[in-house]
């Protein structure tokens, strides 16, 4: 019975194992849907920046959302390149589905995926959700003394990234790989906040240089808690 019952426990640990430990290394993998939400209490924390906001040249912009519009193709991006990189996968370009699938104003396909696993042949399949909000408020009340000294305006915002992975063989997710950040300290709403996002390079030092936080250094930080989840499952 102790063997049979060792057995059973065995076989269990190996499905597990299979659902969530995918191979994905030199495995191609093909993007099914990418949402990003910006919070409305941030965006209006932010809007003595939309002068400057307004000069930064985007793409695919539908003409009503400036400030997603801005963000919305730099996080992406960013995201791929890291994600190959550190993963060694390959990321199909996001017009891979052609003409099979609907594609959102930004370009991104808007499919799921029941349709993906239809009309494409990747091993694995990927959506994104990301979430900009402001935690401002809780933060001036959780800690005041962080605020003390900090040049007005100012805003504490939160990233979220979360990936959900589907492989070739169902609709249950396989993974989801999640990364979230906040600044080090409250950010300054100048230009310098959305450096790397206004067409501008942003180099990422190494953390003993003590680099001035802003928005792109909290999205690399994202990816990599991220990319930290994926190997932690």
């Amino acid at each position: 019975m102790r063997k049979i019952n060792f057995i059973i426990v065995v076989l269990f640990l190996f499905f597990i194992g299979s659902a969530t430990g995918q191979n994905i290394k030199n495995k191609q993998f093909t993007l099914i849907s990418y949402n990003l939400t910006v919070d409305k209490g941030f965006a209006d924390e932010i809007s003595s920046l939309e002068p400057f906001i307004e000069t930064i040249k985007t793409y695919n912009d539908p003409g009503n959302e400036k400030l997603k519009a801005i963000l919305v193709h730099i996080i992406y991006y960013t995201l791929k390149e890291n994600l190959e990189k550190e993963l060694e996968i390959e990321i199909l370009p996001i017009n891979t589905f052609m003409r099979e699938v609907d594609y959102d104003d930004y370009g991104y396909p808007d499919a799921n995926i029941r349709t993906a696993l239809r009309k494409g042949d990747s091993r694995f399949y990927f959506k994104v959700d990301a979430n900009l909000e402001t935690l401002t408020k809780d933060k001036q009340d959780e800690s005041p003394d962080l605020f003390e000294n900090v040049e007005k305006p100012f805003t504490y915002p939160q990233l979220t990234l979360d990936i959900t992975v589907y492989n070739n063989e169902g609709i249950i997710p396989v993974a989801k790989w999640t990364g979230i950040t906040t600044p080090k300290y409250p950010l300054t709403i100048n230009s310098y906040f959305l450096k790397g996002f206004d067409n501008t390079e942003m180099e990422i030092l190494p953390p003993e240089d003590q680099q001035k936080d802003n928005l792109y250094l909290m999205l690399d930080r994202a990816i990599h808690n991220a990319i930290q989840d994926h190997y932690n499952d």
